[in-house]
């Protein structure tokens, strides 16, 4: 057997940790390009974690590289956490898959699916019951008004069970019954023979007195009152502290809240099982809901909004905007909707979570942004989305500087406003976007009139960029621009600026075809004939003959005739000369 040296060994684990590195940064291309080009591609995406799922199984730095990058689009995608923290569980700590799962719940808080995998998660991997415990009930207080949350309930149920814990049960059981849910009458019948086993054991006991025992104060038209604590103190007096035996009045009292509380959620299932019936996708996905189904969650909403309970309203816009994340409507109408009952706080939040995650690429909502930030106060956070938003077109962008110009304005921030003007054109130049700088000229001198009410002043704007970029665009919105805004006392100081551009030789010119200069002079001879005297037209247009003398010459429209054309008419002459010889011998 061939022994190797240490350094052979040395070499060949430095070979294999290169080649290992190879491989990762050919998997980092692939997803920069994804990044880069595609983004939003799911089913690029898909085939790119298949991919790596099946070639390296095992390697988690691979795994993590893709599933990072996937889940920061698409951080809905709960089956994709699943997966992932599947992963994590084979060749990472606890620890980190704990902190997978928290980092899941930041973007997809109100997902039940999630909660229960998480729960899932910790009753495998938990050692102490309350930590359990307390899992579940986080993930209820964030989804325990969902509809479809039976499936958290039910986990939570079977896991007291195991534990044994009666008192527990008694207030799941009893908070099943607080809001319509869809397994509603399937807790309420557990909720009833946990009640008849108590009352079983109380026929059992020897001199009940139940008649002179104290009925519950929680009456139907207090129902909304009995809160935490009511439900509490009838649990707590549920057990006999001396032998462990329910008590009568606490026993009656706890059916009579129970009775309550299933009464009222079931008539609001009655009502609300329609828009429920209609909801045919309660998950996120790419591929755009139907009218319908848009048409469905505004009822829902409207519905839910009028019955005046606003963290059933706040869970229900929650769960609205896991299928309908990439509708700005929807989070358009959540934020004013919590903004209108005072819960600033919660519509910044969902405000931030839209920009930063699911229309980050939308400019319109990065607009709307700016508007709601304005209004409340927050001109530092406008500002900054102004400096943040992403145009992917001309237009867009020509838009934004506008709106953040107008912004600072209203704020009176004049200099800061034009400051947005010049920045914006200086980009324009260093990115040769040209095709936008006669635009924005023009509309950072209408600006300019319009802020400091000086027609020289816009003007200057202008000069400026006839100076710096010679444009036939930019000369032509001057003279439309004075044209509108302008009088007679204007003409001579735009006469230099037309002269300096239309006549040989000159600094300017020599950047415009000849075309261009004819253009340029026919349109400030409109100006002249519309504002000037007699004098000054006459003075335009002469300057204008002397330097295209072509427009005083007659046209012609004679047409050379071509040779086949002269060739045709020769060969008929020369039948008809024949054709007269002929005709003359016959006679």
């Amino acid at each position: 057997m061939e022994l190797r040296s240490p350094m052979n060994r040395t070499q060949g684990l430095e070979g294999r940790m290169n080649q290992k590195e190879k491989k990762v940064d050919s998997v980092k291309e692939k997803v920069q390009t994804l990044l880069e080009n595609t983004p939003t591609d799911f089913g690029a995406w898909a085939l790119l974690l298949s991919e790596i799922e099946k070639t390296s199984p095992d390697d988690i730095q691979k795994i993590c590289l893709v599933y990072d990058a996937f889940l920061s689009e698409f951080p809905l995608c709960y089956g994709y956490w699943k997966k992932y923290a599947s992963h994590k569980a084979r060749l990472c700590t606890l620890y980190e898959v704990e902190e997978l799962y928290e980092r899941a719940l930041r973007v997809a808080t109100y997902s039940v699916d999630l909660w229960v995998s998480y729960c899932s998660f910790a009753l495998l991997s938990y050692e102490d019951p309350v930590d359990i415990r307390r899992l579940y009930e986080r993930g209820l207080s964030f989804v325990g008004k969902d509809y479809l949350c039976h499936l958290l309930w039910d986990k939570y149920i079977e896991f007291e069970y195991s534990q044994k814990q009666w008192s527990r049960l008694a207030h799941i059981y009893i908070n099943t019954l607080r809001y319509p849910i869809k397994k509603l009458h399937s807790y309420y019948e557990s909720f009833k023979k946990l009640v008849a086993t108590w009352e079983e054991e109380i026929e059992c006991q020897k001199d009940t007195e139940m008649s002179s025992e104290i009925v519950s104060n929680c009456g139907t038209e207090n129902v909304k009152d009995c809160g935490y604590a009511e439900i509490s103190n009838a649990i707590r007096d549920l057990l006999n502290q001396q032998d462990g035996l329910p008590r009568p009045n606490a026993v009656k009292k706890y059916l009579d809240i129970g009775e309550l509380f299933y009464q009222r959620s079931n008539q609001l299932d009655r009502k609300i099982s329609y828009f429920e019936a209609q909801i045919r996708r309660p998950y996120f996905h790419v591929k755009p809901l139907d009218d319908r189904q848009l048409q469905n969650w505004h009822q829902y909403l409207d519905f839910v909004e009028m019955q005046g309970d606003f963290d059933w309203a706040v869970k229900l816009y929650e769960r609205c905007l896991i299928p309908c994340a990439n509708y700005s409507e929807f989070w358009i109408r959540y934020v004013e909707f919590v903004d209108a009952k005072g819960g600033r706080e919660i519509a910044q939040y969902a405000l931030d979570r839209a920009l930063t995650v699911f229309l980050k690429r939308v400019p319109a909502f990065h607009l709307y942004c700016t508007m709601f930030k304005e209004q409340i106060g927050d001109v530092c956070g406008a500002r900054a989305l102004f400096h943040r938003s992403i145009m992917d077109s001309d237009p867009e962008f020509i838009e934004n500087v506008n709106r953040e110009a107008n912004m600072e304005k209203r704020m009176g921030n004049i200099d800061a406003a034009c400051m947005i003007y010049e920045k914006a054109i200086e980009m324009a130049k260093e990115k040769h976007i040209l095709q936008i700088l006669p635009v924005l000229y023009t509309n950072f001198a209408q600006f300019t009139m319009l802020a400091r009410g000086s027609i020289d002043a816009a003007r200057e704007v202008f000069v400026k960029g006839i100076q710096q970029m010679p444009n036939k665009s930019i000369i032509e919105g001057l003279i439309r621009f004075i044209t509108i805004h302008g009088r007679a006392e204007q003409i001579p100081k735009l006469d230099t600026i037309v002269a300096n551009a239309i006549v040989p030789e000159s600094d300017v010119s020599k950047a415009f075809s000849s075309q261009d200069c004819e253009d340029i002079s026919k349109l400030f001879l409109e100006f002249v004939d519309l504002h000037g005297t007699i004098h000054d037209i006459r003075m335009a247009w002469s300057r204008h003959r002397k330097l295209f003398p072509h427009i005083m010459r007659p046209s012609f429209n004679y047409t050379v005739p071509e040779k086949n054309t002269l060739d045709k008419s020769k060969e008929g002459r020369n039948q008809m000369l024949v054709f007269s010889i002929s005709s003359c011998l016959w006679r």
